[in-house]
């Protein structure tokens, strides 16, 4: 009965804060009444139908989604090995960890003008996104190792299994579910990071484009609808790796 009611309760309480915000738009659009300050719900359902019929708006997407992927393979990937490096060694923790703090401490926009110089508009976005997201990854990563119960460890040790064996059968299985969640929320994290930088590079074939496209010429409509398919994607994102991760503590 309680897990019936944690079911329904999960459904409706997004739903009606879904709801809320909806009303909220309805409202403060029919007060306002300016389409070049805020469109109302149908102009916004609109502009999204539109763009997604136009093959410029799946160049723009698919562009920021396979930037996005590179550098969270990169940022993940890095801050993945870092992690269980200084998990492991005392003195590389020492160099890694500043190193991490100077990263999380870069101010992204003056990093993106400065890779503008160095760089293209379609390289900038990728190095800075991969850079800021670095820290989060790398923190992430190292607190699901950290979480890895010790006796389970130690159990194995006395087996007889080598720090091979340890690592794949019983470290890693134990910290995938939070592994999943790191994931989840650094692909999220990424996508949105991307577009940003995207616009500060005015980066061709990106959504970031599109948003400057639609500021220069007023189209707020379609800027929202852009927000609201980023929007579904980040939330798709998350809830399919919070899936993952909830399997994961299953397997465990």
């Amino acid at each position: 009965m309680r897990d019936i009611r944690e079911k329904i309760l999960n459904l409706i309480l997004p739903l009606s804060v879904v709801l809320a915000i909806l009303v909220l738009w309805i409202g403060l659009a029919v007060s306002v009444d300016n389409q070049y300050l805020l469109p109302s719900v149908s102009q916004t359902v609109n502009a999204l139908y539109n763009l997604v019929g136009q093959k410029e708006f799946y160049t723009a997407l698919f562009g920021t989604l396979g930037r996005s992927v590179i550098a969270f393979v990169l940022s993940f990937g890095i801050g993945s090995v870092l992690g269980i490096i200084s998990l492991e060694r005392r003195n590389a923790e020492r160099i890694i960890q500043p190193v991490m703090a100077l990263t999380r401490a870069l101010p992204t926009i003056a990093v993106v003008l400065l890779l503008l110089f160095w760089t293209t508009s379609k390289i900038a976005p990728i190095i800075v996104t991969a850079l800021v997201v670095l820290p989060t990854s790398y923190t992430h990563v190292k607190s699901a190792f950290l979480s890895v119960d010790k006796t389970s460890v130690e159990a194995g040790m006395v087996d007889g299994a080598n720090k091979r064996q340890i690592f794949t059968k019983i470290r890693l299985p134990q910290a995938m579910p939070s592994v999943y969640n790191a994931i989840g929320s650094g692909l999220s994290l990424n996508l949105k990071l991307m577009v940003a930088a995207e616009v500060l590079s005015s980066t061709a074939n990106s959504i970031g484009y599109l948003l400057n496209t639609s500021k220069v010429y007023f189209e707020i409509a379609q800027m929202l609808a852009i927000v609201m398919v980023m929007v579904v994607l980040g939330c798709t994102i998350e809830t399919s790796f919070l899936s993952l991760s909830k399997k994961a503590s299953s397997w465990r």
